[in-house]
């Protein structure tokens, strides 16, 4: 897999962007079934506590 994580000035914070690219449709339904999504928003939430000074 890759992710292309892009980050940006917005008039009300941070624009962020992320892409996940797999190889194949079977390597994404596979990531899918181990949590991929539940996974991602965790990641997703501890980078905005991290560049917004919060600490979990």
């Amino acid at each position: 897999m890759t992710a292309i994580i892009t980050v940006a000035d917005h008039p009300d914070g941070t624009e962020y962007e992320a892409r996940a690219l797999h190889r194949s449709a079977a390597d994404r339904d596979s990531h899918e079934r181990m949590g991929f999504h539940d996974g991602w928003g965790t990641v997703t939430r501890q980078l905005a506590d991290l560049v917004e000074g919060e600490s979990n």
